[in-house]
């Protein structure tokens, strides 16, 4: 893909985090070093992100999955922000949470639906 093309499908993937893109390394990256920042994130939302193989859906709910089992709580913010953005419903995201039990263990799973539920309150989506 050329570079002209990359940087025009770079929008929606980039705006799929705009609610929480300070939860995100890019605002710490930039801090040291604003052209490694720019590069970094054209590749991830220019290059990696503008693939077509899988939805920009399935792609921030594998995002959810790969950092609940991490455990990466501002990472994972980001990425159900970014998820709920693009289509995800509720119950999508938090069935990908129920389902890293396997891999993550219990504790991973409850810190990422205490994140989740952080989310939708900051949405003005929480319903208990």
């Amino acid at each position: 893909m050329d570079e002209s093309l990359r940087r025009r499908r770079a929008g929606p993937p980039a705006c799929s985090f705009t609610p929480s893109r300070a939860a995100t390394g890019f605002e710490t990256w930039k801090k040291f070093d604003k052209g490694l920042a720019a590069r970094l994130s054209m590749f991830f939302t220019g290059v990696l992100y503008s693939r077509e193989v899988i939805s920009q859906k399935q792609r921030e709910l594998c995002a959810v999955a790969s950092l609940t089992v991490l455990n990466r709580g501002n990472e994972v913010r980001a990425h159900i922000h970014a998820a709920l953005n693009v289509g995800a419903t509720r119950q999508e995201v938090a069935e990908v949470i129920f389902q890293q039990v396997t891999y993550g263990g219990m504790p991973v799973v409850v810190e990422a639906l205490e994140v989740f539920r952080r989310v939708l309150e900051e949405r003005g989506e929480w319903e208990a």
